[in-house]
């Protein structure tokens, strides 16, 4: 089997904030077809397409898709002196995502099954990180949790709140949905240390169960001090990091508690089980940022991933996605302590088009 076209599709909605989406679909000379995508904020589509097309394609036309290690670094050395970095990255995820769903589709499995184990349900943790008035925002906490959600995340990045506004959103989601539920807070690495370090200490009252990214990526020793002094809150981070050299560095800098490798930041599934197998060595668990369809697949194949992030419908964060992709459809299953997600039991990943939406938005 070999690679006999690598095509790309761009799909854009106009408002503030969404993004555009690239989907690449691999074909083979026996027919089988994969399929990958990448999401672009506040960079114009053109650019990836451009790169996807002219520069990364050409690397793995004509080559058996299996051979996703030797595409790979084929692919990350198109670009020197370290052209394989940043933008590029998502890139290659795209394709590299794909070359994984041939995989997986010409031996008739869910993805999963590639990585040699099975587990039936994946906890959850819903994503409820609506930009909202506290009392607006509890609100929205309360309605998760009255779906059977028992862990949810809120927003306080510094982008969008002031530091007295994302404590009134702490507060005000805590007293609403009690002690019972785990409370996340993700502040997107807009804190500096001392900030991080003080706000921990005013919200020790309100049990945050875990701080997420409190400092800038790049500020490693920074996430060292905090997790230091984080007293009973986890500290997270990795959603903004690539690389097996850069997650080597947050684990053995003792930075983190969860690693939240992205397989679309950190160029594909490829990388995301590097990362994975250096943690599972670490004993570091993982918990994946975003693509939860691609995410899921590696939390039911692998033993070392704590939680998928879940996005629900009405979620402003990742609609458009959401109404751009009508598969795979995930399935729930509420418990006493929340609600997971069934493994998927469909060939490959199961990325479908909304074929109606999808062409109200492509991009020509």
């Amino acid at each position: 089997m070999k690679i006999t076209t690598v095509d790309v599709t761009r799909y854009a909605q106009q408002g503030a904030g969404n993004p555009e989406i690239l989907v690449v679909d691999v074909v083979t000379d026996d027919g089988i077809e994969g399929r990958g995508y990448q999401m672009m904020h506040g960079i114009p589509g053109q650019y990836a397409a451009a790169l996807l097309t002219e520069r990364l394609a050409p690397c793995v036309i004509g080559a058996d898709p299996w051979l996703t290690s030797l595409l790979w670094e084929r692919m990350y050395q198109a670009l020197p002196r370290r052209g394989g970095d940043g933008l590029a990255r998502g890139s290659i995820a795209a394709i590299d995502t794909a070359l994984w769903d041939i995989k997986a589709r010409q031996a008739g499995v869910p993805l999963s099954s590639l990585f040699g184990g099975r587990r039936e349900q994946v906890p959850t943790y819903a994503n409820c990180a609506h930009h909202l008035p506290p009392d607006k925002l509890a609100e929205k906490a309360l309605e998760y949790v009255a779906k059977g959600h028992r862990a949810l995340k809120i927003r306080g990045s510094a982008t969008y709140v002031t530091l007295a506004e994302a404590s009134a959103r702490v507060q005000a989601v805590r007293e609403a949905v009690g002690a019972g539920i785990r409370l996340m807070v993700d502040v997107n690495g807009t804190w500096d240390v001392d900030t991080a370090i003080q706000q921990l200490k005013a919200w020790e009252r309100y049990d945050v169960y875990w701080l997420e990214e409190p400092v800038p990526p790049h500020d490693i020793p920074g996430y060292a001090r905090v997790r230091a002094r984080a007293g009973r809150t986890y500290i997270v981070g990795g959603e903004q990091h690539a690389g097996l050299t850069e997650f080597r560095a947050l684990i053995d800098a003792n930075a983190v508690d969860i690693l939240q490798p992205n397989a679309a930041v950190t160029g594909g599934i490829t990388d995301w089980l590097r990362i994975h197998a250096l943690a599972t060595e670490r004993g570091i668990p993982l918990s994946p940022w975003n693509l939860q369809a691609v995410h899921i697949q590696m939390a039911v194949g692998l033993p070392n991933v704590q939680w998928i992030e879940y996005f629900m419908p009405d979620n402003p964060l990742l609609a458009f996605k959401s109404r751009l992709f009508s598969g795979p459809v995930l399935e729930e299953e509420t418990r006493d302590d929340g609600v997971y997600l069934k493994a998927p039991d469909g060939p490959g990943l199961g990325l479908t088009l909304d074929a109606a939406f999808a062409a109200q938005h492509r991009v020509d």
